[in-house]
């Protein structure tokens, strides 16, 4: 009878541990795939800025066109803003001081393209602040996700006209 109770025992503990386990485990599961998803959602809303404020930039200074650029620039700048917020709040410390430093070169991107109006490779060059440090966000991620390292490039050289044709 005594062997029949401390078997019942280890079972129901068994059952007791396992089912913990399993409950902590989920939890970490739950909260990495959130932050995945944040943190796509911010390369996306990233990626949505950047186009806009080269669509701006490569527009000529104070016309109607630039006026409209700029108003749908700030319309997705509420979603990257949006974006940024959420990494703070679920990223860790390394991966959110990466995205403060897209959003400070994302928000120099919105003074300088409304200062003139570049051509295309100038526009890339001046991006490339922006760019760098949409690379390192990146590399951070992937660093906490436990992926190898792995170049990431969104920069590219400026064009050599010299270069091949």
């Amino acid at each position: 009878m005594q062997q029949a109770i401390i078997a019942a025992l280890a079972a129901l503990l068994g059952l007791v541990v396992g089912r913990f386990w399993d409950t902590r485990s989920e939890a970490g599961r739950w909260q990495r795939d959130q932050r995945i998803r944040i943190y796509e959602q911010f390369i996306g809303a990233y990626y949505a800025s950047r186009e806009a404020y080269r669509t701006l930039a490569l527009t000529e200074v104070d016309t109607p066109e630039a006026d409209e650029a700029f108003a749908k620039a700030l319309d997705l700048a509420v979603d990257f803003n949006r974006s940024v917020v959420a990494v703070w709040f679920h990223g860790t410390p390394d991966v959110a001081t990466a995205v403060y430093q897209v959003d400070l070169k994302v928000n120099e991107l919105a003074v300088l393209a409304r200062q003139r109006k570049y051509s295309w490779e100038d526009w890339r060059t001046t991006r490339g602040g922006a760019e760098h440090a949409a690379e390192h966000f990146t590399q951070s991620v992937r660093r906490e996700l436990g992926l190898p390292e792995t170049p990431v490039t969104l920069c590219y050289p400026p064009h050599d006209p010299a270069g091949p044709h």
